[in-house]
């Protein structure tokens, strides 16, 4: 017979155990009666695929009506998903790299029938002159977002996977950039098929097209990227990857694999086993396909940018974004192909997946001026693909009404130690007046009484330019930065236990 002081325990073991599953599947920001038909859809999800976290993020006729974590970003200390965290998003990194052609094409500085290799192409670097097919010199912009330069990863692989070999093979050393890997391919490889003459799919093509703009702009891939696309939409926490665990991002979410899987050989050191998805997946190269880390809300924004509806400003003029989505005349993976984008031609769906080890992704633009997107930190269980495909749009139809609010303009507070019941959307902390201004402003502070809050103010890079340590009774800071760049800033205020952020426009 079990002895009451055992019973006591064991009862207490499996309380405490219940009370960290629920908190750990509770979800966090901000929460809309109207829309609770996502929390289920959500929390299903990731009871049934074993997820241990994900993001969902919805917009509705150009405003953030819905943005909340669920589950665990960390899985060891138990440290809820929120909203800000950020994902690896896989190949939804093609729409930004797509995105960013389509600006370039706008602006006059590159055709998408220029061509890309040989004397006349873009990338006419001495690097990339041994050719063994010659057909290569027929591959154009256009060819490359649409997937139809020639490479079929299911017949000759893909190089972006194998990044350690090819570094053997050009002596270079290990993992192999993204340049060894092109020069590689093209003084090696034959093509699978005649650029344009059929499609499938291809990582090496959207990296390509990461050194095409990095050869226009003369400028790094990445920074022109956030400086020129992301920044003036007030998207500052995109950012490419890392492979390995100890260079992960503040903000960033852990990945997991298969419990069972077995280690793999490091991209870095192949005499090393490490799991696969810290270590066997060469993220710094990857950039312009799949290397890109974001968080939910901020690619709804993205997709809010390049919509065609006239409830947020576009980045492209119409008749550039009827040119990324029209889709050619071959299929990828079974469906119609654009510049970066799957069209579904009977509902004008556009859309694209993601995936990884360790990462899946969806993200959709519906032609009834809804936008949204879905980001997991686990990608092995079967049907998982599916499921997050068709959430969101299975759930629409029950959905009777839709919130007012505008997330993208509230100020929401997310501690990812606690349970939903310590996250809402609550009275902004501060003020900033005037906004815009001549650089001169005021933050007003209300309603605190720590000894010791602190305020900085951070430019678009996110590089602090401004700071100052308050007590409860200042209340008001005067700032100048008269001195500095015309354009968007953030002034955050970190109270002890959360922070809070407002933009300030120095004109």
């Amino acid at each position: 017979m079990m002895k009451p002081k055992k019973i006591l325990f064991k009862a207490i073991v499996i309380l405490l155990f219940l009370t960290l599953n629920q908190s750990a599947k509770a979800q966090t920001g901000y929460y809309s009666p109207s829309l609770v038909n996502f929390d289920v859809a959500m929390k299903n999800l990731l009871k049934n695929y074993n997820i241990p976290g994900g993001q969902l993020a919805i917009t509705y006729k150009g405003r953030l009506v819905y943005s909340r974590g669920f589950g665990l970003a960390n899985s060891s200390n138990i440290t809820a998903v929120c909203p800000e965290n950020i994902f690896r998003i896989a190949s939804l990194s093609k729409q930004i790299t797509a995105i960013t052609i389509m600006h370039l094409y706008e602006q006059g500085r590159i055709g998408l029938n220029d061509t890309i290799f040989g004397a006349n192409g873009i990338l006419n670097d001495s690097i990339y002159q041994t050719i063994l097919d010659k057909r290569v010199y027929g591959i154009t912009v256009k060819h490359l977002l649409s997937h139809q330069g020639g490479w079929d990863r299911d017949i000759s692989g893909d190089p972006m996977a194998n990044t350690y070999s090819i570094a053997l093979a050009m002596s270079v050393p290990p993992p192999a950039n993204i340049k060894t890997v092109i020069k590689y391919v093209l003084s090696k490889q034959m093509l699978d098929f005649a650029p344009g003459n059929s499609a499938a799919y291809s990582n090496l093509g959207f990296n390509i097209l990461g050194e095409v703009i990095e050869k226009i702009t003369n400028q790094n891939y990445e920074t022109y990227v956030r400086d020129t696309i992301l920044a003036p939409l007030g998207i500052t926490d995109m950012r490419s990857g890392k492979s390995l665990l100890m260079n992960k991002f503040p903000k960033e979410v852990n990945y997991y694999d298969d419990p069972t899987a077995s280690l793999v050989p490091s991209i870095f050191d192949t005499t090393m086993m490490v799991p696969m998805p810290y270590g066997g997946i060469d993220m710094e190269a990857k950039k312009a396909s799949g290397g890109w880390l974001a968080s939910a809300q901020d690619l709804c924004k993205l997709i809010c940018a390049v919509d065609k509806f006239n409830t947020r400003p576009d980045i492209l003029s119409p008749t550039t974004i009827n040119t990324m989505i029209q889709p050619t005349n071959h299929n990828v993976s079974g469906n119609r192909y654009a510049l970066g984008w799957w069209i579904n031609t009977s509902t004008n769906v556009w859309y694209h997946s993601g995936l990884l080890t360790g990462t899946m992704t969806f993200q959709a633009r519906r032609n009834t001026e809804i936008n949204y997107a879905i980001l997991l930190n686990s990608s092995y269980s079967s049907g998982q693909g599916t499921a997050i495909n068709n959430l969101v749009g299975s759930v629409i139809p029950t959905i009777t009404s839709w919130p007012d609010i505008d997330l993208f303009d509230s100020s929401i507070i997310c501690n990812p130690t606690n349970s939903v019941d310590n996250i809402s959307k609550k009275p902004s902390l501060f003020t900033v007046y005037p906004n815009p201004s001549n650089g001169k402003f005021t933050v007003k502070i209300e309603g605190r009484q720590q000894a010791n809050c602190k305020l900085e103010i951070c430019n678009l890079l996110g590089q602090e330019i401004y700071n100052a340590f308050f007590t409860g009774q200042t209340t008001t800071v005067y700032i100048d930065l008269s001195i500095f760049p015309k354009g968007l800033y953030f002034v955050n205020v970190y109270d002890g236990t959360s922070n809070y952020t407002k933009k300030i426009t120095i004109e």
